[in-house]
């Protein structure tokens, strides 16, 4: 948590100046929620442990692509002799056997990704590979893999030559995938098809990933706009603090209005919220708060429940 003793002021004009590069307006800010700390507890373990594989799944705008860059970076910082390599899966209209190489090597920006020779393509991938452990010091690859519902058996099947081949150098690789939930109907079909190894490897080890799944981890996201963000870098200024600094001065915090905005939330969106209400919910409803209170902005300044009731409502 910053300290809240502030570290200088900043003006009317000065905020004006910076409102536009602002991270809320930017898009562009990540924040630590209970969801993300709670799936990277998971990750790290299987990562330590050097499992073979995990997924996660939820379905859309839960923040799963946030939590695969942000897993990324932490697994970088606490186990620095890993090589990361992280995809955006596509879909393959008809079967290639060059497809999951190429993905792969687009991952780390290889200057031979646009090759379409399968046996050219695997051998540099395994290559650049054992040249990036070998600059680290390590011997273990992570494979994060975003929308992995969108690989078909093919890719699968060339994922695991790269994983045997690894295996043949000594080279431990950790698959951790995120995916809708229409990746249980694909793990269906693998069953069906008697595709256990490719089950083993990738797909033996299903967990839901939540979003917001409560008032408590609401409080904890709203604590964060008020006390654990910073801008500008240096300032000491929250989030809250900045669109709202003379309520911010004379109490104001976000975090007061945890059960209204989560009764709020909840009550718009309905059943969709059994595995939590989405992030992106979340994030645009305090987004919404903020700015539509800052031209308020006052020592009595305050959320009414029509500005609460409002917002979520918005981006059904």
């Amino acid at each position: 948590m910053l300290d809240k003793k502030m570290v200088y002021q900043l003006t009317t004009e000065q905020r004006a100046a910076l409102l536009n590069s602002h991270p809320i307006l930017e898009k562009n800010y990540r924040l630590p929620t209970p969801m993300l700390e709670r799936t990277y507890a998971i990750i790290r373990e299987r990562v330590w442990m050097k499992r073979t594989g995990v997924y996660l799944y939820a379905s859309p705008r839960m923040g799963k692509t946030t939590c695969a860059e942000t897993v990324q970076a932490l697994l970088l910082l606490e186990f620095p002799k890993l090589h990361i390599v992280r995809i955006n899966a596509r879909r393959n209209l008809r079967p290639s056997d060059a497809h999951m190489f190429r993905l792969l090597l687009e991952g780390v920006n290889h200057a031979l990704s646009k090759r379409t020779h399968a046996d050219l393509l695997f051998y540099n991938i395994k290559a650049d590979i054992m040249v990036k452990l070998a600059a680290l010091g390590g011997n273990h690859l992570v494979l994060i893999i975003d929308e992995m519902h969108r690989l078909n058996d093919v890719d699968l099947e060339q994922l695991l030559a790269v994983h045997n081949a690894l295996h043949m150098q000594k080279i431990s690789m950790t698959t951790i995938s995120f995916a809708q939930p229409e990746i249980m109907d694909r793990v269906t079909g693998l069953m069906t098809r008697r595709q256990h190894q490719l089950l083993a490897r990738f797909l033996a080890e299903p967990i839901q990933f939540e979003g917001c799944s409560s008032v408590d981890d609401l409080r904890d996201i709203l604590n964060s706009y008020d006390y654990d963000s910073e801008y500008p870098e240096g300032s000491g200024w929250s989030y809250t603090r900045f669109f709202l600094p003379e309520g911010y001065d004379a109490g104001f915090r976000l975090i007061n209005y945890s059960e209204k905005i989560w009764s709020a939330l909840f009550n718009a969106l309905g059943s969709y919220t059994e595995a939590g209400v989405p992030m992106e919910h979340v994030c645009l409803t305090v987004e919404y708060l903020l700015l539509a209170l800052r031209t308020e902005d006052c020592c009595n300044v305050a959320i009414s429940d029509g500005d609460i009731n409002e917002s979520p409502l918005k981006y059904q």
